[in-house]
């Protein structure tokens, strides 16, 4: 049979390259961040993605995270200040001072005496 023709003797590199999947062999540690990078990837689907839009979807969630955080942060305990207020109006029906709310939990202890 003359019709089967030879492999070729070199082979274009396939494409696209997923050499950077591919585990690492040197070192526990560039292991544990390769696993963690995969898992992270195949997690939330960025294996899928072109480079560019893993970077453009990344920095928007870096953006919601930084503004949630810095939410938490800055509003939080002024929002808690007013939940403890609300607890203390709607449990004794008035508003009171803290100390009400200290001594109802038993945590007051001779701390807040009035003079």
């Amino acid at each position: 049979m003359s019709g089967i023709l030879a492999p070729p003797a070199y082979l274009p590199p396939p494409k696209p390259d997923h050499s950077h999947t591919r585990r690492p062999t040197s070192g526990q540690l560039a292991v544990a961040f390769w696993r963690a990078r995969m898992w992270f990837e195949s997690t939330f689907v960025l294996s899928m993605l072109e480079p560019w839009e893993k970077i453009l979807l990344l920095t928007i969630f870096a953006a919601l995270f930084i503004l949630v955080c810095s939410g938490i942060v800055m509003y939080f305990p002024q929002h808690l200040m007013v939940m403890q207020r609300r607890a203390v109006y709607y449990l004794w029906g008035q508003e009171g001072s803290e100390r009400m709310l200290w001594q109802w939990l038993g945590l007051g202890g001779g701390l807040h005496k009035e003079l």
